[in-house]
Order: C-alpha cells, then sequence, then structure tokens
C-alpha cells in the first residue's frame, strides 16, 4: 500500500508539472538508426605531491550509432573512441602526441541514465545529463546517480577500473539563443570520493583513495533531443599507499559536429571526378572502415624527413579545395616503405602525418581540433616491398571524411 501512495504522489505532481507553460520535458531522442558525433577538448594539469609534471590537451572524438531501441525507451548505443593526447612535459618541452582507438557498446534510457556496458572503462563519465522524467521549471532543480570511471591500471598496478559514485544535482537556469538555436542552459555540480574501505577492493595495488568534483554548464537542444555543447571545470586527487598525491585539474569543452557520412559510392565516384579535373597523379579514392579515404601514394618528402616538397604542396592545395566542400573531421595517416628500423619508420610515418596535417590547417581547410592524425609504419603495405614501384606506393599518406 505504501508503495502504491508513493506512485500516486509522483503522478499527480507530474500532471501538475505539465500545466506550466513555461516548463521542459528533458529528453533523449532515441531512433534506431540515428548517429551523432562529438568533438570534446580537455586541457589538464597534473600535479605530484604538489609540483606541477606535465601540462596535457586531449582531443577525444566519439561517433554514437543507435542501433535499437527496446519497447521502454532504451537504447543500445555504439559508440568509437578516438583520442589525441598532446603532452607539453616541464622537464624537457618536448610535445608528444599519437592516438587511441576504442569502443563501447552501452545502453540509455530516454532520461540519459547508462547500464549495460559492455567496456568497463568507457564512458570516463557516465549518467551525465540524466532527467527527472517530468517536466522542469526554469530555476527548478533535481538531482540523478552517475558515476566516473578511471582507469589507473598503471598508475597504481591495477587489474580493474576505479569506479567513483556520485549524485549530481542539476538546475534549469533558463535558455540562450545562440547562433539561431534556442537551447536551455543546465547547470551541474557533483562530488566524490573514495574512503579506505573501498580502497580495500584493490588489494594488491598501491591505491589508497580518491577524491574530486566537477562543475559543468550543459547547453541542451530540446528539438533535437541531445546535447549541442557544453564546459567543465574539474578536479581529480588520487592518493596511493605510502602517501604520494597525483591531481589533475582542468577545463574541457565539448559540441556536436553536424555533418553525414559520405562513405558511399556516390560520393566516391564524385571525389574521383574531382581528382581527374584538377589532374592529380598517384591518387586513389576508395571507401573503408572509418570513412571515404584519399590515398597519396608515393607523396614526396625531402629525403629522411617530413619535409614536403614544393610539387606535393601544390597537391594538397588542390586536395584542400575539394575537402573544402564537405565538414566532416579529418584522419591523416602517414605509411612507409619497409627500409630502416620499425621504429625509425614509425615515427617517420607520424611526422609525415602531421606535416601534411599542418599544411592543410594553415590553408584553413580544417581548425586543428576537428584534424587527427596517426602513423602505421610499414605495417599495412598495399604493394610489394621488394620492389622500387612497391615501395613507392607504399610510401603514401592517406586522408579520411570520417564518418
Amino acid at each position: 500500500m505504501k508503495k502504491k501512495i508513493v506512485l500516486a504522489a509522483g503522478f499527480a505532481a507530474l500532471t501538475l508539472r505539465g500545466f506550466c507553460a513555461d516548463s521542459v520535458l528533458f529528453k533523449f531522442k532515441q531512433k534506431s538508426g540515428d548517429s551523432v558525433s562529438h568533438i570534446s577538448t580537455v586541457e589538464e594539469e597534473a600535479y605530484i605531491n604538489g609540483y606541477l609534471n606535465n601540462r596535457t590537451q586531449f582531443i577525444n572524438r566519439t561517433s554514437t550509432t543507435i542501433t535499437e531501441v527496446d519497447t521502454d525507451g532504451a537504447a543500445l548505443l555504439h559508440t568509437q573512441y578516438m583520442t589525441t593526447q598532446n603532452s607539453l612535459m616541464e622537464h624537457s618541452g618536448k610535445n608528444l602526441s599519437w592516438g587511441e582507438e576504442s569502443e563501447v557498446r552501452i545502453k540509455r534510457d530516454d532520461n540519459g541514465r547508462l547500464f549495460d556496458s559492455q567496456n568497463p572503462y568507457l564512458p570516463t563519465v557516465q549518467g551525465i545529463p540524466s532527467f527527472p522524467g517530468y517536466p522542469v521549471k526554469k530555476g527548478e532543480s533535481w538531482t540523478a546517480e552517475g558515476k566516473e570511471v578511471h582507469d589507473c591500471r598503471a598508475l597504481f598496478h591495477m587489474d580493474s577500473a576505479i569506479e567513483a559514485p556520485f549524485t549530481a544535482t542539476y538546475t534549469y537556469s533558463g535558455d540562450e539563443t545562440i547562433d539561431g538555436k534556442k537551447l536551455q542552459v543546465i547547470d551541474v555540480e557533483y562530488s566524490f570520493e573514495q574512503s579506505g574501505k573501498i580502497a580495500d577492493m584493490y588489494q594488491g595495488s598501491t591505491f589508497r583513495a580518491m577524491t574530486g568534483h566537477a562543475r559543468q554548464k550543459i547547453f541542451w537542444d530540446n528539438s533535437k533531443g541531445d546535447i549541442d555543447h557544453y564546459n567543465e571545470e574539474f578536479e581529480i586527487v588520487l592518493q596511493d599507499i605510502t602517501g604520494n598525491q597525483f591531481v589533475y585539474r582542468g577545463v574541457s569543452h565539448g559540441e556536436v559536429t553536424g555533418y553525414k557520412s559520405l562513405n558511399d559510392d556516390q560520393n566516391m565516384k564524385k571525389i574521383e571526378k574531382s581528382v581527374k579535373k584538377y589532374k592529380l597523379d598517384n591518387i586513389s579514392v576508395k571507401r573503408g572502415e572509418k570513412g571515404l579515404t584519399i590515398s597519396i601514394e608515393n607523396i614526396q618528402f625531402e629525403p629522411d624527413s617530413d619535409r614536403l616538397m614544393d610539387s606535393e604542396k601544390e597537391k594538397l592545395r588542390k586536395i584542400g579545395q575539394l575537402l573544402k566542400e564537405y565538414s566532416n573531421d579529418l584522419l591523416i595517416t602517414g605509411h612507409t616503405a619497409a627500409r630502416g628500423s620499425a621504429g625509425a619508420r614509425q615515427t617517420l610515418s607520424e611526422q609525415r602525418a602531421q606535416s601534411v596535417a599542418d599544411y592543410l590547417v594553415g590553408l584553413g581547410v580544417r581548425d586543428d581540433h576537428h584534424v587527427f592524425t596517426q602513423g602505421k609504419g610499414a605495417t599495412e603495405p598495399i604493394a610489394d616491398n621488394d620492389t622500387e614501384e612497391g615501395r613507392s606506393k607504399n610510401r603514401r599518406v592517406e586522408i579520411i571524411l570520417m564518418d
């Protein structure tokens, strides 16, 4: 009987709220086959025992597709992640860059709550945003559960992720019109704390405790039922059993990137036509796993360097013109022939991919938050490395218009 009273009271509250003309019912609009991509940039400082160790910039790209929707509105999400990290080490001043790829399949109800993740390390922040299931007026607040998941296996010699549950407080603070779109502004705050007892779960590791807090401002597009963009400030404090303290403090910004998939025969033929129009040699276009791929074979750099020859700059200027017709993010991958050591080939392929990326950014083809690079060395040959003709084909840079 008590349970029935609670349910009746909840229904009455929902009914009364529905009469408020200035209230908003926040929901994720989830339809099978829909997809969305996000770019987030994180600027982070890391301190060890009070001393600044490094400043790091992370650029994270996620592409999420709704693969199915249950009758209760819960959707199965398939999200692919790619992360580029640039770290300026205080003791050396050396810039380090690399890309990591991962994926997760997870369910989300239309109020934003996540469950049944098939990857124990992703997403890092789960349950933000989550909505109450009833219309909310401006100035009104609600709370919802969530958790942060941190992969500290290397730092603390662990074999699993650290999970930190929290209760977030949300406030619908008002509306803003940005670039002609009416967006709902939601402020979010939460903190978390790991006690020594929770640390006992990670026996054999050097982990002792974790605390942290975050503040977000979410700009929600209720017409689309998704986040338009957000800003965040955060701090995470970790301790090991010997008393060392690791502090991570920073800000982040994320946004939806609006573009459509180009990975079909029609767009492939369109780009091939442009390649012929510009009379570009040693260029091929193909459909790939990540998107439509423009492969520049036998790309010319100064000997054993990442400095582009003038002839290749002219070729890239023409390729840049056709890339400007699309808004998709770019993934630029360097490949080498099988000459020299594996380590040298890997480094050279990364440097050459970055050189092409820098040149395209300089041309205004994309800004540097929408271009990703990686090097594959000689691990993915497309021709025989025993002939000069084959090696020239393998010595290539691929530009992918990403899905």
